[in-house]
């Protein structure tokens, strides 16, 4: 009886051998794939207000970090060759006095030289950030 279950069992199993089965994809394997991916690469900073200062980093596995000069974030991002993509940011929620966050509105980004310009999600601009 224990032999039959554990054929029944076996066969309810997918093997995860099989060669005829695709990897799943992963969306942040297309975030270093342009031009404009291999330049947002690295770490951005801004004007400090008081003792912090705003700044993302970008990795090539499709992530980035960072703080507002208070809260931390982190998400992902893909770019394409005009502008970089954030997706599934985070952020934590803690108050700050004196303190104007903009980076809590993040949506989307450009490159223009040392310059990376944020933009929120109606395509205002709401900061810059310089190659640090």
């Amino acid at each position: 009886m224990a032999g039959v279950l554990l054929v029944l069992l076996t066969a309810c199993v997918p093997s995860l051998n099989t060669p005829d089965a695709p990897d799943a994809p992963d969306a942040r394997d297309d975030a270093a794939d342009s031009a404009l991916a291999s330049e947002v690469l690295g770490t951005w900073a801004g004007q400090a207000e008081g003792d912090a200062a705003p700044e993302l980093t970008f990795v090539d596995d499709g992530t980035f970090s960072g703080t507002d000069g208070c809260n931390r974030l982190a998400g992902r991002w893909e770019a394409d060759d005009a502008e970089i993509e954030f997706d599934d940011v985070a952020i934590t929620q803690m108050a700050c006095s004196g303190f104007t966050s903009w980076l809590d509105r993040l949506d989307t980004a450009s490159v223009s030289g040392n310059t990376l310009t944020v933009f929120d999600d109606p395509g205002a601009e709401i900061g810059t950030l310089t190659r640090s």
